[in-house]
């Protein structure tokens, strides 16, 4: 208890000499408030922008990025600002430079960044541009511009077109591997480039719409690219025929009710785009009674077909004065083997909107063909006879295709038969057989 007290007096006592220090030092200390008054600028104060973190990294990263391998026979290019009046903020990389010729074939790509794809048509006449997209350098030369974004660096395209050139709508300059493959091929019959506009569809039950024919209906067989710019949504066509009465396609077109073709008719919901195509005739089309404006390009080739073969051989006969059953008597045409390609990026919805998971999606045989499926695609699909709803019929079935590889079916009994990608279900076909 003693020395708690004396712990205790020796607190009380330095306090106390704390206290008496500051009296004595009171005499020289000024009490008066001191208020700091701040200086106060008359300029205003600007605000700043934080710079982004990470730009420095970014950047660095990029410097320091290896440069990419570039494959053989393949060439790169570099990206510049488009020329092209109101696209003055765009890059634009020129694959094929603007010719007086056609050029057609496949572009393979690889990019450092999402790109669009564009050929250009033309240039067009005074007054061609009537609601089509255009692209001009200088607001006179005009060219119809069909512009596809696949939303994607990597890929391959089946063009045509009197240029090529790849695009984006950003300011910075970018890089791309491309190779190309492809003919120049000069004008002719089956190799165009114009403009168009529709007419009343002359087919029995098409009276409301508009057609605008690009390869009128001929006894050759037409096979090629089209690349196109319309001034509103169209539908594809391809005729084939005409065909005979014992034939019975799922669709057909007819003049006049005797003449019938077999019917292929795609809807893209576009008004740019391309597509490959096969028949005796090729047309855009609306469903619309309004005129409609479309150029485009056709590259095409052209063998004798079904029709211009009976054709020769009545000429033949009636000059050896054969008598008409033996006019009639005609060998039948042996066993012959169709391609359908799996395209390259059906692994990938999307395809199924303009009926190209298959190409063709939909092919008519006869009895003893064969249909010999390629895969051209990266990725495995399957030949599946059935629907993705009712699954497998059990008539036949390629299991895994690779890439690269393919697979053969011939069928000997007539009918239709649906068939689908059992890995992609939204991949259809059907062949038919007579």
């Amino acid at each position: 208890m003693a020395g708690i007290d004396k712990a205790a007096i020796v607190f009380s006592m330095a306090i106390a000499l704390i206290g008496v220090g500051i009296a004595v030092a009171g005499n020289s200390i000024d009490y008066s408030p001191s208020v700091s008054t701040p200086t106060v600028s008359t300029e205003m104060v600007k605000p700043t922008t934080q710079a982004d973190p990470f730009a420095d990294i970014a950047n660095k990263v990029k410097e320091g990025a290896p440069t990419k391998t570039l494959k053989s026979g393949w060439e790169r290019a570099t990206s510049e600002t488009d020329p092209g009046v109101g696209h003055e903020t765009h890059q634009l990389a020129v694959l094929l430079a603007p010719s007086d010729k056609v050029y057609s074939g496949t572009l393979n790509y690889d990019a450092s960044e999402n790109i669009q794809l564009v050929v250009l048509h033309g240039p067009l006449a005074v007054g061609e541009d009537a609601g089509q997209a255009t692209w001009t350098p200088d607001g006179k030369t005009k060219f119809a511009l069909t512009f596809v974004d696949p939303k994607n660096s990597k890929g391959k395209w089946e063009f045509a077109g009197n240029a090529l050139a790849v695009h984006t709508m950003n300011t910075e300059p970018f890089t791309v591997d491309y190779k190309v493959d492809y003919t120049e091929k000069q004008m002719s019959d089956t190799v165009v480039t114009g403009t168009t506009t529709s007419v009343q569809d002359p087919g029995l039950g098409h009276e409301s719409h508009q057609i605008a024919v690009l390869l009128a209906p001929s006894s050759d067989v037409y096979s090629g690219i089209l690349s196109y710019s319309a001034s509103e949504n169209i539908q594809l066509v391809s005729l084939r025929g005409p065909i005979s009465a014992d034939e019975k396609p799922a669709a057909t077109w007819t003049p006049d009710g005797e003449t019938i073709f077999e019917l292929t008719f795609v809807d893209p919901n576009n008004t740019m785009g391309s597509w490959e195509f096969s028949g005796n005739a090729l047309a855009v089309h609306t469903k619309n009674t309004n005129q409609f404006t479309v150029s485009y390009s056709v590259s095409a080739t052209a063998t004798a077909g079904k029709t211009m073969e009976l054709e020769e051989e009545i000429s033949m006969e009636e000059t050896h004065e054969k008598t008409h059953d033996e006019t009639m008597m005609k060998k039948p045409a042996g066993p012959t083997t169709h391609n359908v390609d799996m395209p390259a990026g059906t692994s990938t919805p999307g395809c199924e909107s303009n009926n190209t998971c298959f190409i063709p999606a939909d092919i008519t045989i006869n009895a003893g063909d064969t249909v010999n499926w390629i895969n051209v695609d990266t990725a495995a699909h399957t030949v599946t006879s059935g629907s993705p709803s009712d699954g497998p019929s059990g008539v036949f079935d390629s299991s895994l295709v690779m890439g690269g590889a393919s697979y053969a079916f011939t069928f000997n009994d007539k009918g239709s038969f649906d068939y689908f990608c059992m890995v992609h279900p939204w991949m259809t076909g059907s062949v038919t057989v007579n």
